[in-house]
């Protein structure tokens, strides 16, 4: 309940305050008003404090993803930027998985098979232990060299990032395990490896990984579709390749045809089941468990709006590409990519802006966009607001039943209230501890659809994460309603 005395401002005339904390012990006069003056907004949310995160990737080896992989490698230093910053050195893993699920259409590679086969690592959701390199980009596809095998770089930590990339390990852009190549199925299966990786199914996986305390995050990285588990759809059906992955997930060919001419249904794997088996690993906490999806979209910030369209009626029909890299000038569809509904679906189903998150894989440049992914991952320190605030200054914050003041001193690691800009502080300076960000600001990460209040910001010296030593945050905020 708000405390202290509510007074509305009608008519000109002022009257309107609030005590800014609860629990003060001041003698406060009340004023009883109609419910239709004064309306009470109360929002609660509860998040998990991990101090520990895994972080798997799944990008996509096929013959399209070059370019990915270079933006992936030069943004990397980027995405460790914000994760040493706020878990710091040792507290955070990260693996690396394709999106290549051996089946009849991609059979293991041996000499008598020269395309459409698996790599030599057996990929199969095994963590990737090879550091790629590309060595020439003279042909099309460009070649990779890949060193031997090294157990070490399965699991990358602070430790040995190299193993992700080494910007000085050779070839023409660094190796590392990255690189892994576009050799690639044609039928990326992008959420079976996940849950191969995860589960101890893949042979060669990493140890201890994932840790059942550490927040666990799934980046994938795919300019295609995802085709299910293997055997849901008809490998090699002439004049269809891939695209069968785009007919089953929608559910029907271009050509009205709910089955593939071999008569097996136009039908994949349910998304739900990787949801579930996610949560399931974090025993169905919500926020131990974030899902990023970088796939071809119309509009990220509307990603539901992004749907497969063939571009005519054949039973052959080709689809159209969700969007075009910027700058792009090579040819064939490596310039352009073409809808994720199945991983954009997945992303909706942890909840968008809260622990799902997409962003378009058609970036010149993903350097903004592993800066976002990071700070997604880690511990928020933004909280949406359901509806406006009538008066920032009318507002009482508390985590963990705690009050927040409404000024501390910029000191990291305790708490010490200020009375305001200016006021004295046993150390630093006296500033204050968040800021309300109205929807449409640059720096509020919540649509006005998720969030119609705008949100709460911490100041970078009082993250409510870093204050707690682990367990859950429960963050409540009172305000008044902007009616």
């Amino acid at each position: 309940m708000l405390n202290g005395v509510i007074r509305a401002a009608l008519g000109g005339s002022v009257i309107l305050s609030l005590s800014l904390f609860l629990g003060t012990c001041q003698d406060y006069s009340f004023e009883e008003l109609p419910r239709s003056i004064v309306e009470e907004g109360h929002d609660t949310i509860i998040i998990p404090a991990a101090t520990d995160i895994d972080i798997l990737f799944v990008i996509d080896n096929s013959g399209s993803m070059v370019g990915e992989q270079k933006q992936l490698a030069a943004s990397f230093s980027s995405f460790t930027a914000v994760l040493d910053e706020k878990f710091g050195a040792g507290r955070y893993r990260i693996a690396v998985v394709t999106t290549g699920m051996e089946s009849l259409g991609c059979p293991p590679c041996d000499p008598l098979i020269t395309t459409s086969c698996m790599n030599e690592t057996g990929e199969n959701g095994r963590f990737q232990d090879r550091r790629g390199s590309i060595v020439d980009e003279s042909v099309d596809p460009p070649i990779f060299a890949f060193e031997p095998s090294d157990p070490a770089c399965r699991v990358v930590t602070s430790a040995n990032l190299a193993c992700f990339v080494d910007p000085a390990g050779g070839g023409l852009y660094g190796s590392g395990t990255v690189f892994v190549g576009t050799n690639g199925c044609g039928y990326e299966k992008g959420l079976a490896p996940i849950r191969l990786a995860l589960s101890g199914g893949a042979v060669g996986g990493g140890a201890d990984f994932p840790r059942p305390d550490a927040m666990l995050a799934v980046i994938v990285v795919s300019d295609e579709e995802d085709c299910g588990e293997v055997g849901d759809v008809t490998e090699g059906l002439s004049g269809l390749g891939g695209k069968v992955c785009y007919y089953a997930s929608k559910g029907v060919g271009p050509d009205g045809a709910e089955s593939d001419p071999q008569g097996k249904p136009y039908e994949l794997t349910s998304v739900q089941e990787t949801y579930d088996f996610l949560m399931g690993l974090k025993g169905n906490r919500v926020g131990m468990v974030k899902f990023v999806a970088v796939v071809g979209v119309e509009d990220e910030a509307n990603p539901d709006t992004t749907e497969i369209r063939y571009e005519d009626g054949t039973a052959t029909s080709a689809i159209s590409p969700a969007c075009l890299t910027p700058g792009c000038t090579s040819t064939g569809d490596s310039c352009k990519a073409f809808p994720g509904t199945r991983y954009l679906e997945l992303a909706e189903e942890f909840t968008l802006e809260e622990n799902g998150l997409v962003g378009s894989i058609c970036q010149s440049d993903f350097s903004a966009l592993m800066t976002r992914i990071a700070n997604f991952v880690t511990c928020p320190r933004d909280f949406k607001l359901s509806r406006p605030i009538a008066d920032p200054a009318l507002v009482n914050i508390l985590i963990n039943g705690v009050e927040v003041p409404r000024y501390s001193c910029d000191v990291t690691g305790r708490v010490e209230s200020c009375a305001g800009p200016g006021a004295a502080c046993s150390e630093g300076t006296c500033l204050p501890t968040w800021t309300r960000r109205l929807p449409g600001d640059p720096l509020n990460p919540f649509t006005a659809a998720k969030a119609p209040g705008g949100c709460i910001s911490f100041a970078d010296h009082y993250q409510p994460c870093e204050l707690m030593a682990g367990g859950e945050i429960r963050f409540e905020v009172v305000y008044v309603v902007d009616r």
